[in-house]
């Protein structure tokens, strides 16, 4: 009994590790898109991610499927929308708006996924989930209309950069309405590593043209330190992490750590980037965290009963 208590709550902190992590991804991507063009730094962060990913699949794992092609237009529509579009929007936006303001944006995905699958997928929305998306909804508008309030539609408010951030999380709901595509079974780390390769594949023509008109004399060490640590952390440490958690947590439950990703993003912001965080950010946080909840807790309801 004591050993299955410390399980879960071993899980629970890998869990909590793998979101703060994603959390960090972009206070990591606000100084990478500084000092590096959009494609190159996304496809470094890409190739140190494959460095871990290929080594622990193929040659540790040994795990090998036989995909057919229904299965490889899947993965990489999932590719195209989950790392290429969502990573080329992300760094984009962050060009025009706050890490904060990014990470509050970015954690409203469980909701919008919730959203497009009663959309796409057909599946119903519970009271206590459209409940849930009314409060995640107030917290984007609070963080969205706040530069037209005070006239600030450039800088650290910009609305450009919070929509692009936006559409960047669309396309990772996207992402997720594509897991659910009937194809071949595998592990989560062979579909992890077959779509990174598949999207390292998509940004390669575009990174090479980055790379050639770049002056490389401009990277800075900070720049290369945040290229490993998206590499290693964000691309593939988050991945494990997740995965050791969600093997012993429900689902549902595992859902509601989502919410440490907008923790995170404002401390880091505020901690390594001294953002200023305003009551605002704290106003859409409280809503978004609460939406979040009371999502995941109708899931968990439904289950139980």
């Amino acid at each position: 009994m004591r050993s299955e208590v410390y399980s879960y709550r071993a899980s629970y902190l890998y869990l909590a590790g793998a979101m703060f992590i994603s959390g960090s991804a972009v206070v990591v991507s606000k100084i990478m898109v500084d000092s590096l063009p959009t494609f190159l730094a996304t496809e470094l962060g890409i190739i140190i991610g494959l460095f871990f990913l290929i080594p622990l699949l193929f040659f540790i794992k040994k795990e090998v499927v036989q995909t057919d092609l229904k299965t490889n237009i899947i993965l990489l529509f999932q590719a195209l929308f989950g790392v290429f579009f969502y990573r080329i929007f992300t760094f984009w936006g962050l060009q025009y708006t706050t890490a904060a303001n990014s990470g509050l944006i970015t954690s409203a995905s469980p909701v919008i996924v919730a959203l497009l699958a009663f959309f796409f997928l057909k599946e119903k929305l519970s009271r206590q989930r459209i409940l849930g998306i009314i409060f995640v909804v107030t917290g984007l508008l609070f963080i969205n209309l706040y530069p037209f309030l005070h006239g600030d539609t450039e800088g650290s408010g910009s609305t450009k950069g919070n929509m692009l951030i936006l559409l960047a999380v669309l396309c990772e709901a996207l992402f997720s309405i594509l897991s659910k595509a009937a194809c071949k079974p595998m592990s989560a780390l062979y579909r992890t590593t077959i779509i990174t390769f598949y999207a390292f594949m998509l940004l390669l023509p575009f990174s090479i043209y980055d790379g050639l008109q770049y002056e490389w004399t401009r990277i800075d060490s900070m720049a290369i330190f945040c290229v490993f640590y998206y590499g290693a952390f964000v691309s593939f440490l988050s991945y494990v992490f997740w995965f050791k958690g969600i093997a012993k947590v429900p689902a549902s439950n595992a859902a509601v750590f989502t919410s440490v990703v907008p923790i995170s993003s404002i401390l880091l912001s505020a901690l390594i980037l001294k953002e200023q965080i305003l009551i605002i950010h704290i106003i859409g946080l409280v809503c978004i965290i609460v939406g979040i909840i009371i999502s995941c807790l109708s899931v968990r309801s439904k289950y139980i009963q």
